[in-house]
């Protein structure tokens, strides 16, 4: 960008603390003062709570500050903004963030017609035109137009919490780019995470065209390097704990940003252990409401051996949540097994609800990708409640109560499983067999805080938590913090097995590497098996002593980390 070129945004000394819950003031932006020029596309990175998704909120008008003011064109934002210029800022602003997952619970070509929609609106809840008038048609044609260059047309039809975490991300920034004509500022916070190399290739070219053709001044956070250099940032600002460390040239930024990673720590020498899991003949099938068929992964036969770290690879979409889903036993097959081989020769097949299944399952450990940490619930809380269904006293006690309230077996091993499942499917599942939420209360209750403390602290002490995390609640809580909440939550109750789906989406790359020591450290400590599914794979290939590459729900290959991932790169020309 020449120094001619009008600025579109000029940010002036902008500062914001927090008063967290128990009183501690934590700064997230400190004196921040920068300017984005108009059509340029400026980057934002560093660690995680450095304050990025905080200046990309305050920006959107969705977020309070202390301090500073911000310009975007003629329009003034100084703290404490009138109702109209809250207003004014969101018309032409739009904002993509990390792990969001806000959709219509409509098909996917209705979320971008809707969004079409309230560009002559003003309103997405609008009703939308009649299916056989003109504009509705033409709005059909632009929203596939728009869904076809993120990899999406095929999914048109599918509702939208059908999508994985790569597919709704790629939704969402549809929606954004969909009103690029009225925009003045598109703010990014993580784009991409959760999609696959290819996917994420074809979607910043196409991010890049919509920016070109209306001229569109963008600011983009991102802890992936790769991203923000494949998305052709213009200038690259440095943030670290509120301030800006550096603004300048993008790769000697970068360069500077990843020099203070922490080293690799080894593996220790592994030995023959035998089979922990072994996976036989497993099917599994999904269909839309009209029962079309959606997804098929069909007759996977594959061991994972004790002591072992197995990563997952593949495209967004192909079965990778499914697949760990069946591992946990959070999803039943159509047809095979999952045997566990936890306490002797014996296996445990956990696709048969029972008590051998759930004293199996409570030597396991599932953290999904959207970590799903309760809004607004205390930290320790969350701890209690994990310890309270996977806790060694919970079973027994358990087994107990149900025999006093005559509930089945099969019932305390089904609610059992309800403990790795978010409250909104929680919800669901209970009501479909007709059961209260109490049943989990009474099954499973939550032990007091003093009973627990001494085995929770250490752990997450260990995972490199202070005790102060404990008392915060989990709306106060940065990304890369919240990832080990959910890693300290996962090892409370020391289990043999540890699934990850996409724990490292959307941290960044020194944090990242301090979570791949910190597991490889809980392998080498404890013999932890571990299975990882990412889309980032760096990291996997530093994480892994194997890798499965997994597509349409089907194992191409599994074996050595740099051979599997360099053959999926290939095939998915990706970064």
């Amino acid at each position: 960008m020449g120094n001619g070129t009008p600025s579109c945004l000029t940010v002036k000394n902008l500062t914001k603390s927090y008063i967290l819950s128990n009183k501690t003031p934590i700064t997230a932006l400190n004196n921040v003062s920068f300017t984005l020029n108009e059509g340029e596309i400026l980057g934002v990175i560093g660690r995680s709570g450095g304050g990025k998704t905080t200046l990309i909120r305050i920006l959107r008008g969705v977020e309070p500050f202390d301090a500073g003011e911000f310009d975007l064109h003629d329009l003034h934002v100084a703290p404490k903004p009138s109702n109209e210029i809250i207003r004014k800022l969101k018309r032409v602003t739009a904002i993509h963030l990390q792990r969001s997952f806000a959709l219509w619970a409509d098909s996917v070509l209705i979320n971008v017609v809707r969004r079409l929609n309230a560009l002559e609106t003003g309103d997405e809840t609008a009703d939308l035109p009649d299916e056989l008038f003109s504009e509705y048609a033409e709005m059909k044609e632009k929203a596939i137009e728009l869904l076809r260059a993120v990899d999406l047309e095929e999914k048109v039809d599918h509702t939208a919490d059908t999508l994985s975490g790569g597919e709704k991300q790629r939704l969402q920034l549809v929606r954004q780019l969909a009103i690029a004509p009225n925009l003045e500022l598109l703010l990014l916070d993580e784009p991409l995470t959760m999609s696959g190399p290819r996917t994420k290739v074809e979607s910043l070219k196409f991010i890049k065209k919509i920016q070109q053709q209306h001229n569109l001044s963008v600011l983009v956070a991102s802890h992936y390097p790769k991203l923000l250099l494949n998305i052709g940032i213009d200038r690259l600002i440095w943030l670290d704990e509120g301030e800006i460390k550096a603004i300048g040239n993008p790769q000697e930024i970068i360069d500077q940003f990843l020099a203070t990673r922490e080293e690799l720590i080894p593996f220790k020498e592994r030995e023959d252990q035998g089979t922990i899991i072994k996976v036989n003949n497993l099917t599994r099938e999904y269909y839309t409401p009209d029962l079309s068929l959606t997804f098929r992964m069909e007759n996977l036969n594959f061991e994972v051996q004790k002591g072992e770290i197995l990563g997952i690879i593949g495209p967004s979409g192909v079965g990778k949540t499914v697949f760990l889903q069946l591992l946990a036993g959070i999803d039943l097959p159509k047809e095979g097994e999952v045997l566990y081989f936890l306490d002797g020769e014996q296996g445990v097949n956990i696709v048969h609800l029972g008590l051998d299944s759930v004293l199996a399952r409570r030597q396991t450990a599932y953290v999904r990708q959207e970590l799903d940490l309760t809004y607004n619930a205390i930290v320790r809380d969350l701890a209690a409640g994990v310890l309270g269904i996977k806790g060694e006293p919970a079973i027994a006690a358990a087994k107990k109560r149900a025999k006093e309230l005559g509930i089945k077996e099969r019932i305390v091993d089904f609610v059992h499983r309800l403990g790795d499942l978010p409250d909104s499917e929680v919800n669901e599942k209970l009501e479909k067999l007709g059961l209260d939420r109490q049943v989990i209360h009474d099954l499973f209750p939550i032990p007091p805080w003093s009973a627990i403390s001494e085995i929770v602290t250490p752990i997450f002490e260990q995972v490199g938590l202070s005790r102060e995390i404990l008392e915060r609640k989990s709306q106060e809580i940065s990304g890369g913090e919240k990832v080990r909440i959910a890693l300290a939550l996962s090892l409370l109750s020391g289990p043999k097995v540890l699934i990850l789906d996409e724990v490292g989406g959307d941290i960044d790359p020194l944090t990242l590497r301090s979570i791949r020591n910190l597991l490889v450290g809980v392998n080498n400590q404890f013999n932890t098996s571990i299975i990882c599914a990412s889309h980032n794979i760096d990291f996997i290939k530093e994480l892994s002593h194997r890798v499965m590459y997994l597509k349409e729900g089907k194992i191409i290959k599994i074996g050595d980390p740099q051979e599997v991932c360099n053959l999926f790169l290939e095939e998915s020309k990706g970064i």
